[in-house]
């Protein structure tokens, strides 16, 4: 027997969220595949050819010059059902970054202010 059950307007929220940062991960993968990260004033200049959600909110390179970026996910979902509709808002801020060749994901906490200080349901960890 199959369950009609669906998962849960919080689980939906904290899944939307998991998948942006996957698809985050994948991006700066090719990214730094593609750009020579050591070169400071390269990476500035491909990083301000964006322009779209792929756009890190920061960036830069740690004492021992490992390149990461910051990027900030945020969903709003609204469940069907009229006036008993649920919503939900759930937010990230993740690094990623490149130490010893490989690409980590890192949970981290949101600078201050808009719109990072929006109103949110939910902070979700991604790792």
């Amino acid at each position: 027997m199959t369950s009609c059950a669906r998962a849960s307007v919080e689980e939906m929220g904290r899944n939307a969220i998991r998948q942006e940062a996957a698809e985050g991960k994948d991006w700066f993968t090719r990214f730094t595949a593609a750009t020579d990260t050591t070169n400071r004033d390269l990476v500035a200049s491909r990083l301000g050819e964006l322009g779209d959600n792929r756009d890190p909110y920061a960036f830069g390179w740690d004492p021992d010059g490992n390149f990461h970026t910051d990027h900030y996910y945020r969903e709003h979902l609204t469940t069907s059902g009229g006036f008993w509709a649920e919503h939900r808002t759930v937010s990230a801020c993740v690094r990623f970054e490149v130490h010893l060749g490989s690409v980590i994901a890192t949970s981290i906490d949101c600078p201050d202010g808009p719109p990072f200080s929006d109103d949110t349901d939910e902070w979700v960890v991604v790792s």
